[in-house]
């Protein structure tokens, strides 16, 4: 038997925890996302661990994505020798405490580099690994949720594409109305939730569902919608902000100039909040406060890209073209 080095014992033991942390969130996540979906499908009944058939498929779906997206990152890393963590997936309650607005289970998944990276190529690569991966994913369980999906007649069919009602113009604009009326406000029971379309939604709306019905909307099923919601994370992960996957491109594209387009774009972010829906300042504080504009630099920063390399970057521009959503939720 060969002699076990002193170190070796508490290295396994502490990647065993880590192991560990791992799988106990991803199992977490699979029971808040299948709980999601149960409640999203048919509403608040059953206890916490109450789980239906389209929860468990909306939660199978939705894990798929994220992991694929993570996953992306993972291999291409570890393919370019940076050292890099299994992704964490991050679990929420499926009903927000003292709110009771339902989420979808989770909030995404993440991955911690704990190297430089050595060329832009490389960070081209690992950046835009995951978005292209989920995406992937993303395409043929929309394609299959929206098989599922009908029209119906909808009083949100009408919604702007880019001026919400949860937006801060449509605040004040709500304000300014209810200041002339008796009684102020119409009450929860008079408004309607509607999910926005990106444009990838609306062709694959189109290809399965035929031309939309005028004053109708899609009945979306639970695995739709998880589609929907890994390609709603895709488009805000694309965005070109400090070490957001996009930020990774625009790094390898622009150098350190990127930081001047990422704060370009968080004023964009700001200007999306006054017209179009509220939820991109929540977008705008995470990135400005939490992500930052900040970007390491590569460890060889005058190798230019190859030709492969900005065909991706080109990819990864269509790509959040495509799954850009300027209002992402509206109330009707």
């Amino acid at each position: 038997m060969p002699p076990v080095s002193s170190h070796a014992l508490p290295e396994s033991r502490a990647a065993s925890q880590r192991l560990g942390l791992h799988a106990a969130l991803l199992a977490l996540a699979a029971v808040t996302t299948a709980r999601a979906g149960t409640v999203l499908a048919s509403g608040l009944g059953g206890g916490f661990f109450h789980v239906s058939g389209e929860g468990a498929g909306f939660a199978a779906a939705l894990l798929a994505i994220l992991l694929s997206h993570e996953m992306g990152h993972y291999v291409f890393a570890r393919l370019h020798g940076v050292d890099t963590t299994l992704p964490f997936v991050i679990p929420v309650p499926p009903v927000l405490p003292g709110v009771g607005l339902v989420s979808f289970g989770t909030l995404g998944a993440v991955i911690r580099m704990r190297s430089p990276i050595a060329t832009r190529d490389a960070l081209v690569d690992i950046g835009a690994a995951g978005p292209i991966a989920g995406a992937i994913v993303a395409l043929p369980l929309l394609v299959y949720g929206l098989s599922l999906s009908h029209y119906a007649p909808s009083p949100t069919a009408a919604a702007s594409v880019w001026l919400g009602n949860d937006s801060l113009l449509g605040w004040g604009r709500e304000l300014w109305r209810n200041a002339h009326q008796l009684p102020i406000g119409t009450g929860a029971a008079g408004h309607a939730l509607s999910l926005g379309d990106d444009l990838l939604m609306r062709l694959c709306e189109r290809w399965v569902l035929g031309p939309r019905p005028p004053g109708q909307d899609v009945v979306v099923h639970p695995i739709a919608m998880a589609g929907w919601f890994g390609l709603l994370v895709t488009a805000l992960n694309l965005f070109p902000i400090g070490q957001l996957d996009g930020g990774h491109v625009a790094y390898a594209l622009l150098g350190p100039r990127h930081r001047t387009l990422g704060r370009i774009v968080s004023f964009g972010l700001l200007g999306l909040a006054v017209f179009s829906s509220l939820s991109w300042g929540v977008w705008w504080l995470v990135t400005s406060r939490f992500v930052g504009y900040d970007h390491p630099a590569v460890d060889d920063e005058r190798l230019p890209l190859d030709g492969l390399r900005l065909a991706v970057c080109a990819a990864s521009l269509l790509l959040f073209v495509l799954t850009f959503i300027p209002v992402p939720m509206d109330t009707i």
